[in-house]
């Protein structure tokens, strides 16, 4: 399972001229998705903001070395990021009671380093309200960010080739050599069969969309 650790936070900050990223940031939230991507998105977020409902998505679809029990998960509301910079795109965060661990949710319906920048906003924001608030001591739990994209776009993804899109994310992770490990939840690549077995709440909107997307590949 791919993470954000507290260390990739203190290369970024190392590394990037912040103000610079920050201002892109602002300009990232007019990022122009199309209807069908908006409504999906809606539907997920519609879920998933049931904590019930994420316990069950993080227990079936990352690779978790124990389960996540139920009531475990608190929604988390990033207002570091969303006051100082105005960014009005309430993104779905959620994070152990018990631990320094997040989960951020982000649903597309086209993938490229735009959204992986926005992204890497969010895992550095996230890391600067934790230091605002805790004293750094030798045995401080330090975060762990966990960046999911859930893709939901009919057309096939080579994740290797997002890199070479040419948009404002090319200037952050090409000139500073920034890498964003996240885990990608492909709707094409889940069998139908396994979404059928899941049978939550999340999986059958996945399940309809899969259907969705063959029929508009077809059409």
């Amino acid at each position: 399972m791919n993470s954000f650790t507290y260390r990739d936070y203190i290369k970024c900050i190392h590394t990037l001229r912040l103000n610079a990223v920050f201002k892109l940031a602002e300009e990232s939230e007019n990022y122009d998705l199309n209807d069908k991507g908006e409504k999906n998105e809606q539907k997920i977020k519609e879920v998933l903001v049931n904590d019930k409902e994420m316990t069950k998505f993080i227990n079936n679809f990352l690779d978790l070395k124990e389960k996540i029990k139920y009531g475990s998960l608190e929604r988390f509301y990033d207002n570091y990021i969303m006051k100082k910079y105005k960014m009005h795109k309430e993104k779905l965060i959620y994070k152990l009671k018990d631990k320094e661990t997040y989960f951020l949710v982000e649903e597309v319906s086209k993938l490229d380093n735009i959204i992986l920048y926005e992204i890497l906003n969010y895992c550095i924001s996230i890391m600067q309200e934790w230091n605002l608030k805790n004293k750094i001591k030798k045995e401080s739990n330090y975060p762990i960010i966990i960046p999911i994209i859930i893709y939901t776009g009919s057309k096939k993804i080579n994740v290797r080739n997002i890199e070479k899109n040419k948009n404002m994310g090319d200037y952050i992770f090409k000139n500073y050599k920034i890498n964003l490990k996240y885990n990608l939840i492909d709707i094409n690549k889940i069998p139908i069969n396994v979404l059928m077995k899941i049978n939550t709440n999340f999986s059958n909107i996945m399940l309809m969309q899969k259907f969705k997307n063959k029929k508009d590949r077809i059409s």
